[in-house]
């Protein structure tokens, strides 16, 4: 139970961080936000942005070429507590098996 647990947290937090980099690389070169799926790639984000919003002012290399600061350090930071997570659970699986040493 406890290895699916952290095989869960990793793949949710995985997932987070493919669809901010994903978010980050179509800011970056102008991906059409008409289009459905940069659309709901977009709307999706949000909400895992919002702690982050106003940290730095995105960086506008041309108009519709944006570099997202703030998408970088939620990446950074979501993957950090999932490492966190991941470890805490791991010591927490580990430490919850009985001992396999010599009985004497």
């Amino acid at each position: 139970m406890s290895s699916l647990l952290v095989w869960l947290t990793d793949f949710v937090f995985n997932v987070v961080a493919v669809g901010l980099l994903l978010r980050f690389l179509f800011r970056l070169f102008g991906a059409n936000p008409s289009a459905s799926f940069v659309t709901f790639l977009y709307e999706s984000t949000n909400p895992l942005l919002a702690p982050f919003d106003n940290i730095f002012r995105p960086y506008v290399v041309e108009p519709g070429y944006v570099f997202e600061f703030s998408t970088l350090i939620a990446i950074v930071i979501y993957l950090i507590i999932s490492a966190l997570l991941v470890a805490l659970l791991s010591f927490a699986h580990e430490q919850s098996m009985p001992s396999r040493g010599k009985r004497k």
